[in-house]
């Protein structure tokens, strides 16, 4: 049997050194662990339609949606997620908890302080080894 595949568009903004980190819902998988902010791609939905789409929805931010910088493909067990990291820009709004517990902004050097999600963590770990944060 193959596993389901989640397809997933996070954003990766930085202002003045920080990076904007969102908490999961207690009730949601993954409950209470941090993660780049972003969600699942509906059919049909390019993944920069799909990032934008969802931090309009859970932070109320309208953001330019820039390049691609980091994939991993994490296996959570019942299902898998594919997950693709993009730079983005806000450039209307500021953000807020609308579609998750809380919002950050977090020193680069201090992500790894915060419980990240599985997927999440592996992001950085990459992000850091090729020097992107």
């Amino acid at each position: 049997m193959e596993k389901w595949v989640l397809e997933v568009a996070a954003a990766l903004i930085v202002k003045d050194g920080k990076v904007l980190l969102t908490r999961r819902h207690e009730a949601d998988a993954q409950g209470g662990l941090w993660e780049f902010p972003g969600g699942a791609r509906e059919e049909g939905e390019s993944f920069a339609e799909c990032l934008a789409r969802e931090l309009q929805e859970e932070l109320g931010i309208e953001v330019e949606v820039g390049e691609e910088v980091a994939r991993v493909l994490h296996d959570y067990g019942d299902f898998a997620v594919d997950l693709r990291l993009f730079r983005a820009r806000i450039v209307h709004g500021e953000p807020k908890a609308l579609g998750c517990a809380e919002v950050r902004w977090v020193k680069e050097s201090k992500i790894f302080t915060l419980s990240l999600a599985p997927a999440d963590q592996k992001l950085v770990q990459d992000l850091r080894e090729r020097r992107v944060l």
